[in-house]
């Protein structure tokens, strides 16, 4: 297994060069924060990453697609298959690098907002300049939880489809469209209230309300009408399906 995670990261390094992604969130807050943000916006751009947030979600969905569609389309999966590797821990491995490589570009967003956040300082004073880092730190720890239902879907739709762009379109949907659905369900909620436990629902209500305070948890509750630890729950059972579906598919595939 140490040996087939050595070999997907070779792909994702030299293959699919998710460097350059991570190179990119770091270089954009750098700019944004120095020359772009005034200083009554500052606090505002930390918790964007400058500007990366995006880029590091649409980084996501790519590492996502092509991990699983280039090595078909590449035919690598035959030679991959023909050793003593099962489906099931190729599958793991991809789903592990697909993860390190989300949390290397992650990790380098953050970076390059400290860094932007540095030389913003250096030229204009530290005035507006400060972090809450407990929420900010809880922010990016709950990005990559709530990455990981992206990286379900972009998942299912690559292996469905067989096509990378599709993935890559719908994981890019999804990750600005969320907020949206979750607003259009919660309306048709009123007309029939199982809807609410939708997982675009759940996941949305905990992405941009859950903050571990008593007063976002007391809200999801209400609107639930469950325990935080239930809602949190359902999430994770959605999560597991969708990867345990994905996973059926990619059995299935003929090579």
């Amino acid at each position: 297994m140490i040996t087939l995670l050595k070999q997907e990261w070779m792909k994702a390094v030299k293959q699919n060069r998710f460097y350059i992604w991570a190179i990119i969130a770091f270089l954009l807050p750098v700019a944004t924060l120095t020359w772009i943000v005034p200083a009554e916006q500052q606090q505002l751009g930390y918790s964007a990453l400058g500007g990366a947030g995006i880029v590091i979600a649409i980084a996501g969905s790519v590492f996502a697609a092509l991990t699983f569609t280039q090595e078909f389309s590449f035919g690598t999966i035959r030679p991959l298959l023909s050793r003593q590797y099962s489906r099931l821990q190729i599958f793991i491995s991809k789903i592990i690098i697909i993860f390190v490589e989300y949390v290397l570009t992650l990790i380098a967003g953050i970076l390059g907002t400290l860094a932007g956040r540095g030389v913003f300082t250096l030229l204009n004073g530290s005035f507006g300049t400060e972090i809450d880092w407990q929420p900010f730190l809880f922010a990016q720890v709950m990005d990559v939880l709530m990455m990981l239902f992206y990286f379900a879907i972009v998942l299912l739709v690559s292996n469905m489809a067989k096509s990378s762009a599709a993935a890559i379109s719908i994981g890019v949907v999804l990750s600005i469209a969320t907020p949206i659905i979750s607003s259009i369900t919660t309306f048709l909620v009123r007309f029939w209230e199982p809807l609410k436990w939708n997982p675009l629902t759940v996941q949305g209500m905990l992405s941009s309300i859950f903050d571990g305070r008593s007063a976002s948890n007391e809200f999801i509750q209400n609107y639930f009408g469950a325990d935080i630890w239930v809602v949190w729950l359902v999430y994770t059972i959605y999560l597991v399906l969708i990867y345990i579906g994905t996973f059926a598919i990619f059995q299935r595939r003929s090579v």
